[in-house]
Formats: C-alpha cells, structure tokens, sequence
C-alpha cells in the first residue's frame, strides 16, 4: 500500500472514530444525517456495505478474467473498474464532508464546540496557521514557529504585494466570527492554489496576461468579495435575499466557487505553457545537435 493510500485510509478511520464519539457525546440522531453509499437512478439508497460487496465482486471478475486469458474482457472490466471506483471515492469525500458538517451544527445547537471535530482535517495548510501570524510590518520576518508554512516570506524570502495582499485575507476570514468553517476552508483552498501560483508566474518568461489575472485575484477579486461580504449587518447575511433570491452568505460561497474555478483554469494555463516550453527546447535541441546537422 503506498503511502497516500494509507495515510487517506488512516485519515478516514480516524473522522469515523470522531463522528461516532460526537454522535454517541451528544446524541445525534444518526437519521438525520447524510447516510454514506449510492442513490440509484430509480431513487434508491444503496449503504456503502452494499457498495463496497459489489466493489470487491467487480474487482474479482477482472482478475479472474485476467486469469483465465479473456485479457481483453479483463481489460474493458478493469478500466471500468478503475473509473467506476473513483468515482464513488469522489463521491464519498462529499458525503463525508456534508455529513461532518451537519455533525457540526448538531454539536452547536447543543452548546458544544463543533470544531472539536477534528477541525482542522479538512483546513487548507494556507489556513490551518493563519491565525497565529502577527501583523508584522512589511520586511519584519513572522517567528517561525507561528507563521505559516504557505507563506514564503517564511522561508526568508520577500514576499510579493500579492502574497502578502492574500495573506492578510486569510487572517481576516480566520480572525472573524462571521465565517461558517467550510467558508474558512473554502478561502483556505483558494490560498493553497494561489500561493503556488503566485510564485511560478513571478518566475522569468511567464505569461502576463496569467500573471495579471493570478494577481487581480489575490490583490482584488477575493479581497473584494470577503469586504462585501464583512460590510453586511450580521443579522442580514442568512436571512435576507438579493433579486437573484439568494442570501449574502449564498452569494459569498458563489464567488468563492467561481473564483476557485478561475484559480484552476489558470493552473491549467500554466501547465499547457510549461509543456510548451518543454517542447520547444526539444525541438531547438534537435535542429541545434541531431546527427544530421552536426559539423564532422
């Protein structure tokens, strides 16, 4: 088993460990909870024991398919497997995400603190230590043992406007009260994609156009949306609808969502250039050093 495999396996017995001491501490009626498995196209739940029984019965057809030399039903069964299982795994990580989070408003209803479970498991690293960092001024390096590991003014190196423009975004959400968790952690992926993306499209030849738009983000757009969303009476933000007929805490987790959306095109961009650039060295390599045009 490699080592994601057994740390995801791990992670996951120790949130069902968590969600068991919760439901039992402060007795949760587990029906009023997502239930983890499968609703078929007909409208009918499948438990995950189900699921998993025809997971491992698909999983010995193929290799005794293999087996037996069918390699070639082995293989359409194989792959269907493979695509099959991941996305019920997919699946699975969103029902366990909602089912964590009904758990938690159960907990405060009752008075209890709903980040004792196991709150940070499903924090963004850019997030999980935002808090603890001290507005130093500007060339005044955190303490390293409170500062976190997503900025890289940590690591002694001079941090950009942009990155310090995010992370004092990350403290805003982490310091304020007016944030649900998976709006923290929302914000909180956001800065681990940005973070890195900062730094690649600071490095010399990078597009930009990406550049700008990686930046305007950071510096703009999210700053933009957390203001908007801050400026709102308290009282007003669950309750109250915009024309579109939806709440301002809606309407935040919608920009979120775009903007996230936004970040991972721009990771794609960045991609599709360094392959790019990758090729077009091949390509001078050959014309510059291929037998062919070598001087004898």
């Amino acid at each position: 088993m490699s080592k994601d495999k057994k740390k995801n396996k791990d992670d996951d017995e120790r949130a069902a460990r968590d969600e068991e001491r919760a439901i039992e501490r402060y007795g949760i009626d587990e029906r009023t909870l997502t239930p983890i498995g499968l609703t078929t196209p007909g409208g009918r739940f499948v438990p995950e024991a189900v699921v998993n029984v025809v997971r491992f019965v698909w999983l010995g057809t193929w290799i005794a398919l293999f087996a037996g030399t069918q390699t070639t039903a082995a293989l359409i069964v194989m792959f269907a497997w493979i695509a099959a299982n991941g996305a019920y795994e997919n699946h699975r990580k969103k029902l366990r995400r909602e089912r964590k989070r009904q758990i938690q408003r159960h907990i405060a209803a009752r008075g209890g603190d709903p980040t004792a479970l196991d709150a940070t498991a499903d924090v963004p690293a850019a997030l999980a230590g935002a808090p603890a960092v001290p507005a130093a001024p500007i060339g005044v390096e955190p303490s390293s043992s409170s500062a976190p590991a997503a900025q890289p003014a940590q690591a002694g190196l001079s941090a950009s406007p942009a990155e310090r423009a995010l992370a004092r975004t990350l403290r805003r959400v982490e310091s304020s009260d007016r944030f649900e968790r998976r709006d923290a952690v929302l914000v909180g992926e956001l800065a681990d994609v940005l973070f890195p993306l900062l730094a690649k499209v600071a490095e010399p030849g990078a597009d930009p156009l990406v550049r700008r738009d990686v930046e305007t983000i950071a510096t703009e757009h999210l700053p933009d949306s957390i203001d908007a969303f801050l400026a709102l009476p308290a009282e007003h933000v669950r309750t109250s609808r915009n024309t579109a007929g939806r709440t301002p805490l809606e309407e935040l987790r919608r920009q979120l969502d775009l903007l996230l959306t936004g970040c991972e095109q721009l990771q794609e961009a960045v991609l599709r250039s360094d392959v790019a650039r990758q090729q077009a060295q091949s390509r001078f390599l050959e014309e510059k050093f291929r037998p062919s045009g070598l001087d004898l």
